[in-house]
């Protein structure tokens, strides 16, 4: 009996790290989207600003349309700080498919 693990990232979650590149953010959350359908983009501290223009490129491009924005304080185990959590979940606009028929999905 096998049972199969699920693939490695195989979710629609994007989580931005302070070094993550704006253009490698845009083309992740292209391919995210096409296989899910949707995609929550979140950061904490440094990153949200990153998670914010990521959100507003896409909206601006038309390949996305805004469906929650949130925000949350979170507290750290290790030591006594605080950090701001940001998290925005879009949702695929209706030309997106136009817009993106350069991207192939492997299966």
């Amino acid at each position: 009996m096998t049972t199969e693990a699920p693939k490695f990232n195989d979710t629609n979650v994007y989580r931005v790290r302070r070094d993550s590149r704006l253009n490698q953010g845009i083309f992740l959350s292209k391919v995210v989207l096409k296989k899910h359908g949707t995609i929550q983009i979140e950061g904490m501290g440094e990153s949200i600003s990153l998670v914010a223009k990521l959100a507003q490129i896409l909206n601006k491009n038309g390949l996305a349309t805004t469906t929650r924005i949130s925000s949350d304080n979170v507290e750290r185990e290790q030591s006594r700080s605080i950090n701001p959590k940001l998290t925005i979940v879009l949702a695929k606009s209706a030309q997106f498919d136009k817009l993106t028929e350069d991207i192939v999905l492997k299966q």
